[in-house]
């Protein structure tokens, strides 16, 4: 069996259209980083500063607004990873519009923090295979998956964007 993904954009609607395996890996790991999220355990659970950068570039600055604004910013990764998961049952098609697609970017981006030892800002092109358990493939998928999209919800008019992965 071949894993795909197939993602087509025209005039501000995304499609994308995946193999069933990757169908179920890809929502197997969006609802993982779901409940991670919800999670407050700290060997499972995912902490604020592996969720977002540094705001300043000293650390004390940076805790104190994770500390002021990092709730806020979790609920919305929260519900962004629930309107996915609402909208999307693991299904082999997938029909975005332009909030869609936005969604579905973010969820993959935060997915990635799961997969990389360092965090995903910190990690250069090089030392993206410094990751835990083989897991690169994954980080590398979903980054690859993320660009996608977002050259597909750029196609205008009535010229369609095919990308393929």
């Amino acid at each position: 069996m071949t894993d795909f993904v197939h993602v087509t954009g025209v005039a501000g609607r995304v499609r994308l259209r995946l193999a069933p395996n990757t169908a179920a890996v890809l929502h197997h790991t969006l609802t993982d980083v779901a409940a991670r999220l919800a999670g407050s355990d700290r060997r499972t659970g995912i902490p604020d500063r592996r969720l977002f950068p540094d705001a300043y570039d000293s650390r004390e600055p940076s805790a104190a607004f994770r500390d002021r604004h990092g709730a806020a910013m979790r609920a919305e990764v929260a519900a962004t990873f629930a309107r996915v998961l609402t909208a999307w049952a693991g299904r082999t098609e997938l029909d975005l519009d332009l909030a869609g697609v936005r969604d579905l970017r973010l969820a993959l981006a935060h997915a990635q923090t799961v997969t990389l030892r360092q965090t995903r800002w910190k990690t250069s092109g090089t030392g993206l295979f410094a990751t835990r358990w083989g897991a690169e493939r994954t980080a590398v998928w979903l980054q690859d998956l993320e660009s996608h999209l977002a050259t597909a919800a750029l196609a205008r008019g009535d010229v369609p964007v095919f990308l393929e992965l």
